[in-house]
């Protein structure tokens, strides 16, 4: 059985992974508009290659992450220690990018850094730690 925790923890990864899903794709999608009045403007190529081939790798970049933590999500609602540790590392991550705004305290920045950290606590308590654990250990007896 599955705690609410780790469901309400895997769906908030995966929504996260949309998000930066459709934020990956926008700026993919922009890139080349971008690139174009820049062009324009700057009456040259090079500033049009630089641009889009920037553009175009913090696209992919954002929306690998994403798939990252829609996979994460993923192996949390499927009881998987490896989602686990991949959605503590990634919320770390998380929580490191946001510590600017929370100093300022940016009301996105402190909400999503409470998120953040209430996840990696409860990920990395002993009871839902051993909850992923017993999970493994029934499937190595079965094998």
């Amino acid at each position: 059985m599955r705690p609410l925790g780790v469901t309400l923890v895997g769906y908030y990864q995966i929504l996260r992974g949309v998000i930066g899903l459709l934020f990956g794709l926008s700026v993919l999608l922009f890139t080349g508009l971008v690139t174009k009045v820049a062009s324009v403007a700057a009456e040259g190529n090079a500033i049009e290659r630089l641009l889009h081939g920037f553009g175009h790798a913090v696209g992919l970049i954002i929306i690998a992450f994403a798939v990252v933590h829609m996979v994460a999500g993923y192996g949390l609602l499927q009881m998987q220690n490896w989602g686990r540790l991949l959605t503590i590392l990634f919320s770390a991550i998380g929580l490191v990018l946001v510590l600017n705004g929370l100093v300022h305290a940016h009301i996105f920045s402190v909400f999503f850094g409470v998120i953040n950290g209430a996840s990696i606590f409860y990920l990395a308590m002993p009871p839902t730690r051993r909850a992923f654990l017993a999970g493994e250990t029934s499937m190595r007896m079965a094998a």
